[in-house]
């Protein structure tokens, strides 16, 4: 078992000999005699050696000034099975009804194949380019070794201080730090990420074995577990999760089976936007429908630029994963059926109800043993916007679009 968990911090240091440092990912995963690798351990006082995984052979010579160095972040992750059994504990030390359901249902509550979501993604976008590898982290090499239960990413270090990234871990300052062009620029950006698989759930889901699958029959199985967990949270702090929301959720569940029935032939796109909202908008915003139909335009705008795009260059547009390039769209046009924005507003709504019942209510059971700061002020954001939009409509039974992302 690799008790190694974690973020470590290292700085690679490389001299170029008669050569520019063009593919860092081939510098650290194999020797290159092109260059000359030197890689030490940066964090703290601790000396640790750099894992041999990552350590190239090399001609190091220790009377060389590199030409220049790069900082990287090893991540490495726990198996999946670990964090299982920690949620599980967690369950169980609440006691009654909770602790039950949650033992019989702990393997499909959504940190299965946690351990290699990240590394297969990064893979992906290695594979698929455009808009996601775009936006994604900068993935220098992925290691994966079972027998060793060894699962880390070699990352390039994000660090404010040197201008490589902004709005760093700015939960708890959000609102003072997030302001209306940013909001539109991630929403825009994360258009062009879900238009470049819109429409391809078949061959996601079904050739993406580490993909989580929600559908209305595991809610169906998850439903009684998720009640529990509402009745919990209240019980245990009812100023967070009040009357109104865990009524809310509750009646969410109830009903779950008609909701699904929606999600499931509806982009999954939402559930990001929701989520991000949540986090970056102020109780009591009013500005949720203005974000909401904003994404969907800019949904609509990158998937003509992808149609465009296809049909200028003759592209292909077969779904199988052994055939997607940079510039390829995954979807088939035909299968998309683009919403309205009172259908797309409908969807939202759902999705921020399921973001409340399962991920909220989650974190809540998680806060009971070590405070969460931001917290409150998320479950106000939800709160606010549950009763200012209004009551969902389980009766709704259209096709929004044949995509499940």
């Amino acid at each position: 078992m690799n008790d190694m968990t974690g973020h470590f911090l290292y700085r690679v240091e490389y001299e170029g000999v008669g050569s520019q440092l063009t593919n860092l990912r081939r510098v650290l995963s194999s020797a290159d005699k092109s260059f000359r690798v030197t890689i030490s351990r940066t964090v703290g006082q601790d000396t640790t050696p750099a894992p041999a995984s990552l350590s190239p052979p090399s001609v190091h010579n220790n009377t060389t000034a590199p030409a220049d160095y790069l900082h990287i972040v090893v991540k490495s992750k726990p198996i999946d099975t670990a964090l299982i059994e920690l949620t599980n504990i967690m369950a169980q030390l609440q006691g009654g009804e909770f602790a039950e359901e949650y033992d019989a249902v702990k393997d499909m509550t959504g940190f299965r194949n946690s351990h290699i979501r990240e590394i297969e993604l990064a893979e992906l976008a290695w594979k698929v380019g455009g808009a996601m590898e775009r936006i994604s982290t900068k993935v220098y090499n992925v290691m994966r070794n079972d027998s060793q239960q060894l699962y880390a990413l070699c990352l390039e270090y994000l660090d404010p201080a040197t201008g490589t990234i902004s709005h760093m871990n700015s939960t708890d300052a959000a609102l003072s730090t997030w302001s209306s062009q940013d909001i539109h620029t991630v929403l825009r950006d994360v258009a062009d990420f879900h238009a470049q698989f819109l429409g391809a759930d078949s061959m996601l889901l079904n050739e993406l074995s580490f993909l989580e699958n929600p559908s209305r029959n595991l809610m169906q199985s998850l439903r009684s577990t998720y009640e529990a967990m509402a009745d919990t949270n209240h019980r245990n702090n009812s100023t967070l999760f009040d009357e109104t929301l865990t009524d809310a959720i509750k009646s969410y569940l109830k009903h779950s089976n008609s909701y699904w029935s929606l999600l499931e032939r509806s982009p999954r796109t939402l559930r990001d936007v929701v989520e991000f909202l949540a986090f970056v908008l102020p109780p009591g915003s009013k500005e949720w429908s203005h974000y909401i139909e904003y994404h969907r335009l800019a949904l609509w705008s990158s998937l003509e630029r992808l149609r465009r795009h296809s049909a200028d260059h003759g592209m292909s547009t077969s779904t199988s994963t052994t055939t997607i390039t940079m510039q390829q769209p995954l979807w088939r046009q035909d299968d998309i059926r683009f919403p309205t924005q009172r259908e797309y507003l409908d969807v939202a709504k759902v999705a921020l109800m399921d973001f409340a019942s399962l991920r909220l209510s989650m974190i809540g059971i998680s806060n009971s043993f070590k405070t969460v700061s931001w917290l409150p002020r998320i479950l106000d954001s939800v709160r606010s916007q549950i009763l200012m939009m209004g009551p969902l409509r389980p009766e709704l039974d259209k096709v929004i679009s044949a995509s499940r992302i």
